[in-house]
């Protein structure tokens, strides 16, 4: 494995280690918004393995569905869950008022988990 993937990797489970930390203290925002890193992280090591880097969250998306989930290799149902987390992580950081539940936090580290897992299978 290429040493750039391997640190997008290892950057991702280390995101996704402190999003579980901060969950533990019950700082469910901010678990939330490095669980989406963590799931952001794990899609650039993903496309950098084709040859490409997007520098656009929408970007990236939109190029790990063109090249993993149309083509197969990466499940709808995975790929759905980056998405739900990039929506709490905008709210996360820019919605002062919005509140986040601990349910909230658990499910997308359960969701970053399976990501990183499925993500780390195909590199």
């Amino acid at each position: 494995m290429d040493n750039k993937i391997k640190e997008a990797l290892n950057v991702s489970k280390s995101q996704l280690i402190s999003s579980k930390s901060l969950y533990d203290i019950g700082q469910y925002r901010d678990s939330i918004t490095l669980s989406y890193y963590a799931m952001y992280s794990a899609t650039m090591a993903l496309l950098l393995k084709k040859g490409f880097a997007p520098k656009k969250h929408d970007s990236a998306l939109s190029k790990l569905a063109e090249e993993y989930v149309k083509t197969g290799l990466f499940s709808k149902e995975t790929y759905k869950y980056i998405h739900t987390a990039k929506s709490l992580r905008h709210k996360s950081s820019y919605d002062f008022f919005t509140e986040f539940s601990e349910d909230q936090a658990f499910k997308l580290i359960q969701q970053a988990e399976k990501f990183i897992e499925e993500a780390e299978f195909l590199l």
